[in-house]
């Protein structure tokens, strides 16, 4: 495909984001035609505005609502369709590209087929560094840093907007790949992503690295996590195989090294119990 002729819209959603958003922002600034920042945040960051408004291509819109992330993406993806973009960037605001990085991905381009093409994400503690430097097709990824075909988007649909929150990105994945579209992952591609809120820790001579999510958060992952398996178990068994003994680890990490586990353990099993009572959206009051 022809880099040149490439339009590449983008997204970032914002929840009281940090002042060092800014920084991110710059690392992928200028590979995008146009972003739209999409702030959820319960007032406008006078920071972030003062720091945006000399920078070009920007779009910014405050909800204050916090209505979810698969509603606040498709709302920029829609913008995106309307002004005839064939792929879009979404980042998250804790997330910067490594120098060239994203120019690397976008070189990538070429086939309808793909449905993602998704940079290496890299924590702080790099835990799971590539095993190859090439391009794998993989299972699933999450949503920051990637560019997702908008030709695919028109044939499957938007993003899911009754999770909420957590595994809105895998649900697409797994829908993608189920409606013949492939995901790569291009590994000499890096995006320095900050996964939850890693910690490092010892246990009987391995090293461990418990998440640190917030309680609420563990709702909405027990709580999806149940209604994706229902849905895709079928078609995908590897996945859930794998991603049901992800689970398993991370509480026993809660258990055993965090904070707030006794909340965090009730969050648990609230979001089973709500899965149970078929309730969606955003967490009860």
């Amino acid at each position: 495909m022809n880099q040149t002729n490439l339009r590449i819209s983008g997204v970032v959603v914002l929840y009281n984001p940090e002042e060092s958003f800014i920084e991110n922002l710059k690392s992928y600034l200028h590979e995008v035609n146009n972003l739209f920042i999409i702030d959820n945040s319960p007032k406008k960051n006078d920071f972030i505005c003062r720091n945006i408004q000399f920078l070009n291509n920007i779009k910014y819109d405050i909800n204050s609502n916090n209505p979810g992330i698969g509603i606040t993406l498709n709302i920029a993806i829609k913008k995106a369709l309307d002004e005839g973009y064939k792929y879009v960037l979404t980042m998250d605001q804790d997330s910067k590209f490594e120098e060239s990085a994203l120019k690397k991905l976008i070189s990538k381009i070429e086939d309808e087929n793909i449905g993602i093409y998704s940079p290496f994400h890299k924590n702080k503690y790099f835990t799971n560094p590539p095993i190859t430097q090439e391009i794998e097709e993989v299972s699933d990824v999450m949503t920051s840093g990637n560019i997702l075909n908008l030709e695919a988007v028109k044939k499957i649909g938007l993003f899911r907007e009754d999770y909420f929150i957590d595994y809105v990105d895998v649900e697409y994945c797994l829908r993608l790949r189920k409606n013949g579209y492939k995901i790569l992952r291009v590994n000499n591609s890096f995006l320095v992503h900050n996964e939850a809120n890693l910690s490092k820790k010892s246990f009987f001579g391995k090293t461990v690295y418990p998440p640190n999510h917030k309680p609420f958060r563990w709702y909405y992952k027990i709580r999806n996590y149940l209604y994706l398996k229902q849905e895709y178990q079928i078609n995908f068994p590897e996945y859930f195989k794998k991603e049901s003994k992800n689970i398993r680890n991370n509480i026993i990490k809660v258990v055993l090294f965090e904070q707030n586990k006794i909340l965090k353990l009730k969050m648990m099993i609230k979001g089973y119990l709500h899965y149970r009572k078929h309730i969606t959206g955003k967490l009860p009051e």
